[in-house]
Order: C-alpha cells, then sequence, then structure tokens
C-alpha cells in the first residue's frame, strides 16, 4: 500500500507540472463548468447543466487523461519497470489513473458550491447525480484502459479517445432535458447516456429507470473485460 500512494503522489506531482495535462484535466473542465453554470439553466432546470459539468470532468479530467498517462507511461518502459517493483498489476494500474480521478471529484464538489452561488435549483432527488458520478467514474476508468489498448502514442490519445467523449457529450446533453419513456428509454444504453438522463431524474424531469443502472454496469462491464484480456504492458512497436 505504501508503494501505491508513493507512487500515487509521483504521478500526481507529475500531472501538476505538465502544463498541457494541467491545462486538460483542470483548467479546461473547470472553466467549462463555470460557463455551463452561468449561461445553461434552461426555464429553471439545472439538469442541462449537472449532465454537461459531470461529461466535461469525466471525459477531459479523467478519460482523456488517464489514457493519456497509461500510454506515456507505457511507452517509456515505465510500467514494464515498476511491474518488477512489486506493486501488483491492479496497484500499478490505481496509482497510475487515481490522481487525475481525484482531482476529478475535488472539481465536482467544487461545482457544487459554484451551482449554488449562481442559483442553481436543488435537486429533488441527489441520488440519481451520487449514482451518475460513481457509474460516470467507472465508465470513463475502465474506458482509459481499453482505449489505452488501441493507442500507439500519448499524443495520438488525443484522437482515440474523441469518439466515446463526442458520444458521451451528445448523448447526455440530449437525454439531460428529453424525458424518454417506453421503447424509448432504451437510448440510455448508449454509452454516457445515463449521466443525462440520472441528471433529468434528478431534477424530476423524468422517470427513474432499471435501464439507466444496467447502462452503468453493463459499459464499465464490457471496458474492463477487454482491457483485461488485451492490456499492453510494454511499448507498441
Amino acid at each position: 500500500m505504501d508503494r501505491v500512494l508513493a507512487l500515487t503522489r509521483s504521478e500526481l506531482r507529475t500531472i501538476f507540472r505538465n502544463k498541457t495535462v494541467l491545462i486538460s484535466t483542470l483548467a479546461i473542465p473547470l472553466g467549462m463548468g463555470v460557463f455551463f453554470a452561468l449561461t445553461g439553466f434552461g426555464e429553471g432546470s439545472g439538469a442541462n447543466v449537472i449532465a454537461m459539468q459531470l461529461v466535461m470532468v469525466l471525459g477531459l479530467g479523467i478519460y482523456v487523461t488517464a489514457t493519456q498517462t497509461l500510454v506515456a507511461r507505457r511507452q517509456s518502459l515505465v510500467l514494464k519497470r515498476l511491474r518488477t517493483s512489486g506493486i501488483s498489476d491492479g496497484g500499478l494500474l490505481v496509482a497510475t489513473i487515481a490522481p487525475a480521478a481525484v482531482l476529478a471529484l475535488v472539481q465536482m464538489v467544487l461545482f457544487v458550491g459554484v451551482d449554488m452561488a449562481f442559483g442553481l435549483p436543488v435537486p429533488t432527488s441527489p441520488l440519481a447525480i451520487v449514482l451518475a458520478v460513481v457509474g460516470g467514474v467507472a465508465l470513463v476508468v475502465t474506458a482509459a484502459l481499453a482505449t489505452s489498448i488501441v493507442t500507439p502514442t500519448a499524443e495520438r490519445a488525443q484522437i482515440t479517445t474523441l469518439p466515446l467523449f463526442f458520444v458521451m457529450v451528445g448523448a447526455a446533453v440530449v437525454l439531460s432535458f428529453l424525458p424518454l419513456d417506453g421503447m424509448a428509454i432504451m437510448v440510455n444504453l448508449v454509452p454516457g447516456a445515463a449521466l443525462g438522463s440520472l441528471s433529468n431524474v434528478a431534477f424530476g424531469g423524468s422517470a427513474f429507470s432499471l435501464v439507466q443502472v444496467a447502462a452503468l454496469v453493463l459499459w464499465p462491464a464490457v471496458f474492463a473485460t477487454y482491457a483485461r484480456r488485451n492490456f499492453r504492458w510494454e511499448a507498441r512497436t
């Protein structure tokens, strides 16, 4: 555990030393989150604001950053060397991804204060937001592990992460204000859609559905299974 914590602190320091990563991990998600809080209210509903804040923090703060970090450490042979240091494979991955996840959670806490300051309506079902955060973190962490497999360089991660990121943004935006019923509820199965629909549920815009929970479990399971079978510890050639 001490080695995992030491490696986590080292990765955290690396983020703050790398201006490019720091901007994509902190500056852009925070700036966009404040912008949405300031301009994004629609007829008194905060569902769209919460959904976009979640997508920005999870997508940029964790998914893109974690993918870049994993690929960079693999290509520089850091992952390969650390596997002989006594740290378990799971502990090594946790220490590599944890800093981005912690910074993302800190931003979410800050957004609570920002949203209150800008007059965001109080959610009627805050548990739905908690569920969206937990499921969202699981989604982007496992997606980062999976995406790193098909990403040859850290610079290329800015491209390989775009498809899922844009799908998450589009799905979350649409379902944050579009109540769904009947067979249309299956749209929640699109990756990231549950972030928007659960934000909608939090503000009373639509009813809670087990399909949302199924989506939050399904995609992390798919990405985790793919990563477990194909994750690369050594540099791609």
